[in-house]
């Protein structure tokens, strides 16, 4: 199992702030079936339903990264009739997307209310939605995130290995806001992809190689690009995934080619719109065809349904996980499950939950927003693209609660 090992002492010394989650059962399963040699859980009596709602079409573009060669998985035949194969079972938690603006200053950990913990996997992965930094200048926009350098310590308390930094506000506070954020983040050893100092870094595949030989390799990209946030050769910012779609692809294509698995992080769609768009759509189907495993999307800033396509998931948008307080339905969240049999998802799990009134994910088993959150993950979403705010909805930020927008969260 691979794990971060922070030394207490260490991180006390860097900036010191205890966190902890824990929490186990879900409430909801749907199994996705794998088109390949079937493990031997398969080949006993276990079956799995398909479930399959969408048809992306893919499509083509040109391949360049850098990567290594990846284990697969052998099989033994024991005799004619039985054949046992070996298995590496693991397990891949994900959630929407982080803002710790308010409960970072306050002390408040946002993530400890959620079941399955995020420590409770090899694997957990949110979005960060905010620079991590008390420097910079702030960008011209309505609004703008940032948390001091102690909520990298809240989030690798909480399990979290991995968060995609390829938004439209991590480059709130500049160059330094984004460097600052890295700089802190590889300190408590998160990997992060989507960002970097110029744009081979940023479309750079990030790899972690777990303890029983998988390798997974992680891109971020961001559809939804304030001017002067995308990379380039002599500037910091972010992976771009609406103009240049095709380096994307080969950055893609090029951790499909010497990994086990590809897990895409991409920042798309339209605020408070509960299905997806056509341009999420062929998006994805891009992503299938150059090898992704997993697709994870957000900015949404609400729930989108999970689909299936061949032996990849897109979760077109996991809402927010940690944010300000949401009592209506951009307070609908959950944690997605994944499991794997090494290279090979098996199944995926849906864990529903609601912001509570610090604005973390507290989980929840009945009840109206439990079955909305439901219908929505199922594909039942047109139903419930919100009305414009009330006042049960809590209005301190705009963004979230205004007319839907491609620009503010």
């Amino acid at each position: 199992m691979y794990r971060r090992y922070i030394s207490v002492a260490s991180i006390a010394l860097l900036l010191a702030l205890p966190v902890a989650c824990a929490g186990p059962e879900a409430e909801k399963a749907i199994f996705v079936a794998r088109e390949t040699i079937p493990t031997k859980a398969q080949q006993s009596d276990g079956q799995f339903d398909t479930s399959t709602t969408s048809e992306p079409k893919p499509s083509d573009q040109n391949a360049d990264q850098e990567t290594d060669t990846a284990p697969t998985t052998e099989a033994a035949t024991p005799s004619i009739t039985t054949t046992t194969f070996e298995t590496r079972p693991w397990t891949l938690l994900a959630g929407g997307d982080v803002l710790l603006d308010r409960t970072e200053p306050e002390g408040i950990d946002p993530f400890d209310k959620v079941e399955p913990g995020l420590d409770s996997a090899e694997v957990a992965i949110v979005n960060l939605e905010m620079a991590i930094t008390e420097r910079g200048e702030p960008y011209d926009k309505e609004f703008v995130f940032r948390a001091p350098g102690s909520a990298a310590l809240t989030l690798a308390g909480a399990g979290i290995d991995v968060v995609s930094i390829a938004n439209n506000h991590i480059l709130d506070y500049g160059p330094e806001g984004l460097s600052d954020t890295i700089s802190v983040l590889d300190e408590v050893g998160i990997l992060r992809p989507g960002a970097g100092s110029n744009n081979a870094q940023a479309y750079a595949p990030r790899v972690m190689t777990l303890g029983n030989g998988v390798r997974i390799a992680f891109v971020a990209a961001t559809a939804v690009v304030p001017g002067g946030f995308a990379a380039t050769a002599e500037r910091p910012g972010v992976a771009d995934a609406k103009w240049a779609i095709p380096r994307v692809l080969a950055a893609v294509r090029a951790a499909a080619a010497s990994n086990d698995v590809v897990v895409v992080s991409v920042h798309w769609g339209i605020e408070r719109e509960t299905c997806p768009n056509r341009d999420q759509r062929d998006l994805a189907a891009e992503l299938i065809e150059a090898g992704a495993s997993l697709i994870l999307g957000h900015h949404p800033h609400v729930l989108q349904p999970i689909e299936t396509f061949d032996r990849t998931v897109i979760a077109y948008s996991l809402g927010n996980f940690a944010w300000h307080p949401r009592y209506g339905i951009t307070g609908d969240t959950g944690v997605l499950e994944i499991t794997f049999d090494g290279p090979y998802i098996e199944g995926y799990r849906f864990h529903p939950h609601v912001l509570d009134y610090r604005g973390g994910a507290t989980p929840i088993s009945s009840g109206e927003r439990y079955d909305r959150i439901v219908d929505v993950i199922e594909g039942r979403c047109e139903q419930h693209d919100p009305e414009p705010p009330t006042t049960t909805e809590v209005l301190d930020d705009p963004a979230l609660d205004a007319t839907p927008s491609t620009t503010t969260g």
